[in-house]
């Protein structure tokens, strides 16, 4: 029973010494597409970090997952910087919310520090329709004010930066006719 106990102690205390290094959570939002090499923000100094020891402890960002690492750590300046393209739809999709989990790992004594990046959404995707071309076959029997809908064009991107308006070439047959849903879905008419 004695041996048990023991075990047990020491699995505990194993348990704390791994958990106790985490230090805490820094967050930065960041717009997504960003150049390789830009600053995101200056971890050492968000964490209070000396600068100095940043090397002696080597220093580096690692992914909670494995994953890609997208983010690396200027040990000279403290700042975090984009080391890969952050590309939010590749990551996140349609989500309203994307979120990349990184570490910035310290040595001697062990130190954990989580950051999450927020992944801030731009407008780098056209409205892309369905098909290419959209072809319309209208009876000369159709009566003025016919109208005639389309499939909506569909956008990578969100909120704002998501298809919000179309445009028709000068055409003096037809016009468009744009008109917004409360759950900001638009239909669109010919005339």
């Amino acid at each position: 029973m004695d041996f048990h106990g023991s075990a047990l102690r020491r699995v505990l205390a194993f348990i704390f010494l791994v958990l106790s290094p985490v230090n805490g959570d820094v967050s930065y939002s960041v717009p997504e597409e960003m150049k390789r090499g830009s600053a995101i923000g200056n971890i050492a100094k968000d964490l209070g970090l000396d600068l100095g020891r940043l090397s002696a402890r080597k220093a580096r960002i690692d992914t909670e997952d494995n994953s890609v690492k997208y983010c690396g750590l200027n040990l000279n300046t403290g700042e975090l910087i984009v080391q890969e393209r952050i590309d939010r739809e590749a990551l996140c999709e349609k989500r309203a919310s994307c979120v990349l989990k990184q570490e910035l790992v310290l040595e001697n004594p062990l130190e954990l520090h989580r950051i999450s990046i927020h992944v801030l959404d731009i407008n780098d995707n056209s409205p892309q329709f369905k098909e290419e071309s959209i072809k319309l076959e209208i009876s000369e029997s159709a009566f003025k004010g016919a109208r005639f809908l389309l499939d909506e064009a569909h956008d990578a991107d969100i909120g704002q930066n998501t298809v919000q308006g179309y445009t028709l070439q000068q055409n003096d047959h037809f016009k468009l006719n744009v008109k917004t849903k409360t759950s900001n879905q638009n239909i669109v008419n010919y005339y």
